[in-house]
């Protein structure tokens, strides 16, 4: 009596333990799946007994082969027999032998057993290897280190980084599954949460995420571009997919709360083994994020701190900016938190569970601009190896931030404000439009007032734009904030650099309010990351006057308007020296705009402009 059934794919063969009913097709129902348009849903059966196995076709298109012959009834089976089934060999073997030297096509064999199957052993049609020293040493590393996360993001990295480590894919994505209203019914939305890889754009198969959820387990694709029901997926189309692996996490047996999904372009394929290894990643992920909840996120973490009445009201107006999903833009100098205000609008929105992506507008090279906003499809320019998401498609479903608006290039401004109107993006290369749902977040240390003017920023794109606006006050403005905020960032830089968090005595707290800030909040976590890493570690007391004066040396100006004067500096030294001084206060306290500033200077704009050039002032320093 025959007690093994061998599968055999281009590169593996899965054995299966005989006993029962075993039905074999394409089905998602099907104890052995074969993802293979030349297979029927339910291509055919196979009865064992302790005694015989019979194997039956169920009236399959293509047939079903017993050793080269066609079957048309019940057919008993022996030890050695050869059943063929689209481009898939099955083998009956007498025991767990070698039976790796039979002859088989070149189809992809796809196994995901169904979570009703007849036994404990067919619930799990693959079989893995035995475990590696360093597989189960990575997964008890993983074990510790998530048991120290503090967030969902933070986890989500972690298991990202060890599945990279250990199974070098060119890219793993941990995906959450959200739901979002439009209005009339509430619709399932797959979002992703964390990426790693050689390429940032996020690949996704959701065949095999349907075939993942029906199974409730993992799902492995040798070679995709193989395989007759996948070649023609959008996903592996676009990027080349070859090797696949989904798995579930989250109660997968009932709901899945997400998916690991892991491919790889090479020639070498990922294998039972590794299967086995990612589903127990995905069991670790679900324990530690079903206790970290939906909520607790990185922009939670990093909340912004402040009590002075100029940042409460700027947190109101974040917080009333947060129930619509009208376009902001957050208008302050650079280092005033305008990203972490962005972060909070979105945590406390309805797309809290959607994507944030964070674009630099100033940062993006001119040639790629296009293609990292709206994306660009492979063969588009030289070096468009691949289809790329842009960034409007990657945070669809939640909130994309354009920092540093004002520095977009002209001819991009149109573009944008297509994309607004019409809420849809056209890929470079492409034709056709793609729909989106995205939350646009802008923000610049720019007076795009002035921009408009001087022709450097559209103003039907500005309109577009300033929807709702939020100022964030410079540091300077909200000196009272100073010492909590000392106090907090202190705390977080200490847990991040794995330092002991010293306490700020009432006198160092005195000594960091008495300077000026021209990078503000940024500028003043950068001091106090000096005074940690300056400092003796074994070192117990609270910080003191004398290490922030060490700390800041002269890496700070003095505040505006303070003067401690210089013995061997002659008056015009001294006259020219605070008029610098007292005109770059103005110019950050006008955000750059010289006739503002002149105002506040009192003078003309024709005589600020010939002191700025005199004196050497970079306005936007």
């Amino acid at each position: 009596m025959p007690a093994l059934l061998a599968l055999f794919g281009p590169k593996q063969g899965l054995r299966i333990p005989l006993q029962g009913r075993l039905l074999v097709g394409r089905a998602v129902t099907a104890d052995v799946q074969l993802v293979d348009g030349k297979v029927s849903r339910e291509h055919c059966r196979i009865d064992a007994t302790q005694a015989q196995a019979c194997i039956e076709d169920l009236g399959s298109q293509n047939g079903t082969f017993v050793n080269g012959t066609a079957i048309s009834e019940p057919t008993l089976l022996d030890e050695g027999d050869q059943i063929a089934i689209g481009d898939t060999l099955l083998l009956l073997a007498g025991d767990d032998g070698d039976v790796c030297n039979a002859r088989y096509g070149d189809g992809t064999v796809v196994v995901a057993a169904d979570a009703r199957a007849h036994t404990a052993a067919h619930a799990r049609p693959h079989v893995a290897a035995p475990a590696t020293l360093a597989s189960v040493r990575s997964l008890g590393e993983l074990a510790a280190r998530l048991t120290s996360s503090r967030s969902e993001e933070e986890a989500a990295g972690l298991v990202l980084d060890a599945v990279e480590a250990m199974l070098k894919p060119y890219r793993v994505t941990m995906f959450l599954c959200t739901s979002r209203s439009d209005g009339k019914q509430e619709r399932e939305r797959i979002v992703p949460l964390a990426t790693r890889g050689k390429e940032t754009v996020i690949s996704i198969s959701h065949t095999l995420l349907k075939l993942a959820t029906a199974s409730g387990h993992g799902v492995l694709v040798e070679d995709a571009m193989a395989s007759h029901e996948l070649r023609g997926a959008r996903s592996v189309v676009e990027h080349g997919l070859r090797s696949v692996m989904v798995v579930p996490w989250g109660q997968p047996a009932k709901a899945p709360r997400g998916f690991l999904h892991v491919d790889r372009e090479s020639e070498q394929p990922f294998s039972s083994a590794d299967l086995a290894w990612l589903e127990a990643v995905g069991h670790l992920a679900t324990l530690r994020l079903a206790e970290a909840g939906p909520a607790a996120t990185a922009v939670e973490a990093a909340a912004p701190v402040g009590t002075s009445p100029a940042f409460v009201a700027a947190l109101r107006q974040a917080t009333a900016a947060a129930r619509v999903d009208s376009t902001v833009v957050l208008l302050g100098e650079t280092g005033t938190g305008k990203e972490e205000i962005a972060r909070l609008i979105h945590a406390q929105s309805r797309r809290s569970h959607g994507p944030f992506i964070a674009v630099n507008c100033g940062a993006i090279a001119q040639g790629l601009a296009e293609s990292a906003l709206f994306g660009h499809e492979k063969g588009a320019f030289t070096g468009a190896s691949a289809t790329r998401l842009g960034a409007f498609e990657s945070a669809d479903g939640g909130t994309l931030f354009l920092d540093e608006i004002g520095d977009l290039a002209p001819a991009l401004q149109v573009t944008l404000l297509r994309v607004l109107q019409e809420r849809a993006v056209v890929r470079v290369g492409a034709s056709l439009p793609r729909q989106i749902d995205v939350r646009v977040i802008a923000a610049t240390h720019r007076d795009l007032d002035e921009k408009v003017q001087a022709g450097l920023f559209r103003e039907d794109l500005f309109f577009r734009l300033n929807v709702l606006s939020i100022n964030l006050p410079a540091l300077r403005e909200r000196r009272d904030d100073i010492p909590l905020l000392a106090r907090t960032l202190l705390e977080r830089i200490a847990s991040r650099l794995g330092l002991r968090n010293p306490q700020l005595s009432a006198a160092a707290e005195a000594a960091l309010g008495e300077w000026d800030y021209p990078g503000n909040v940024r500028e003043l976590g950068n001091i106090l990351e000096r005074i940690l890493v300056m400092r003796d570690p074994r070192d117990s007391d609270a910080i003191d006057r004398d290490d922030v004066r060490a700390a800041l040396g002269h890496a700070l100006r003095p505040a505006a308007g303070w003067d401690a004067g210089r013995p061997d500096e002659n008056l015009a030294d001294a006259v020219a020296r605070i008029e610098k001084t007292n005109i770059e206060a103005a110019l950050r306290r006008a955000r750059g705009v010289k006739s503002h500033a002149a105002r506040l200077l009192g003078i003309s704009r024709p005589t600020l402009d010939k002191k700025i050039a005199d004196l050497g002032i970079d306005i936007w320093a």
